[in-house]
């Protein structure tokens, strides 16, 4: 059992994105963990891994760090499976961070759960809220959704560091707020070439990325396991061809491979903010209503009059979802 006390202050992975920008959850995730290293009294640290990572810091210094500890080099443009997880091990190893907090993402998720290995310690995903055990130091307690998010319950890792948890898109507001000092550590790049199993042969794509994020659209359209087919679903990013908008989905349309993971909206997904959210077919289950509540509008289409989702929605149509949306179709044809 490690020696508690040697760890101390609270980490975020500030991930960048598509290697231009830092990832919004971080940026919200640091205001949520600026507080909690007020309470201890210790140094919030953002940890920066890219290829010309020190072109982030500005923004990054923007969100009450104490501490930026960098690495740069070209193998860090993309995420790789094994590259990142070594390099923060060794951080991790240098340091003795307390409490690591990491956006709930595909790459800081496989990130998160290496690392958590490797400490062999423990791990929160997609967590709804974090605090302090008052009566315990720097013990957190983690909300998070259980028996089908029928009940929240709270989880503690007391006895291995760190604490790591995911969180999703939408949890906590960005805050920002500059500090006078802030320090800036670069951290050498340091990874034996021969340990290499994976090799990325050319950057990672994806044909039908969307072409702004689901937690930057005004206008999103969400399809659920009531849209019954693939052929379906397709029929929702037509609409939104016409109506400039964003589709997203809950769990079970990837699951039936009608939609890719990264347009999911939920806890384990994108949680969005948009103007509008109109809803096809999806029963609400509160997995997806975590990703969907902070919309201004919320208009849900389903057969069931019994639907959860008509508890959290401003407006409630009770019909087939596909003959709505064929009728909707069939409108902007006709115009």
């Amino acid at each position: 059992m490690p020696n508690l006390n040697e760890y101390k202050d609270v980490w975020v992975f500030t991930e960048i994105k598509d290697h231009e920008k830092v990832n919004n959850c971080a940026l919200e995730i640091l205001g949520k963990a600026r507080e909690i290293a007020d309470e201890l009294n210790q140094n919030l640290v953002a940890i920066i891994l890219a290829y010309e990572a020190d072109k982030y810091i500005s923004t990054i210094e923007q969100y009450g760090v104490d501490k930026i500890i960098y690495v740069n080099n070209i193998e860090l443009k993309h995420y790789h499976e094994q590259i990142f997880p070594e390099l923060i091990f060794n951080l991790i190893t240098k340091y003795k961070p307390s409490i690591f907090l990491f956006p709930s993402t595909e790459a800081s998720s496989a990130l998160s759960a290496r690392l958590a290995y490797r400490c062999r310690t423990g791990l929160v995903n997609n967590i709804l809220n974090i605090e302090l055990d008052k009566d315990k130091g720097d013990l957190i307690l983690t909300d998070k959704p259980a028996y089908g998010g029928i009940y929240s319950v709270k989880i503690v890792c007391p006895n291995t560091r760190p604490q790591i948890c995911t969180i999703t898109t939408g949890t906590f507001q960005k805050q920002e707020l500059k500090k006078d000092n802030v320090k800036i550590i670069e951290e050498k790049y340091d990874f034996d070439i021969n340990k290499n199993k994976i090799k990325i042969i050319g950057a990672p794509t994806r044909k039908d990325k969307p072409s702004a994020s689901l937690s930057d659209a005004k206008f999103v359209i969400g399809g659920g396991n009531g849209l019954g087919s693939k052929e379906n679903f397709e029929k929702l990013h037509k609409l939104a061809d016409l109506t400039d908008a964003q589709v997203g989905g809950t769990r079970r349309p990837i699951f039936n491979g009608w939609m890719p993971e990264h347009l999911q909206i939920g806890i384990s997904g994108e949680s969005i903010k948009s103007n509008l959210y109109l809803a096809f077919g999806i029963s609400g289950a509160i997995q997806h209503v975590v990703g969907i509540k902070d919309s201004e509008r919320i208009i849900a289409i389903n057969i069931d009059p019994n639907a959860s989702i008509f508890k959290v929605s401003d407006y409630c149509v009770i019909g087939d979802a596909n003959e709505i949306l064929d009728g909707l179709l069939k409108n902007y044809e006709v115009e």
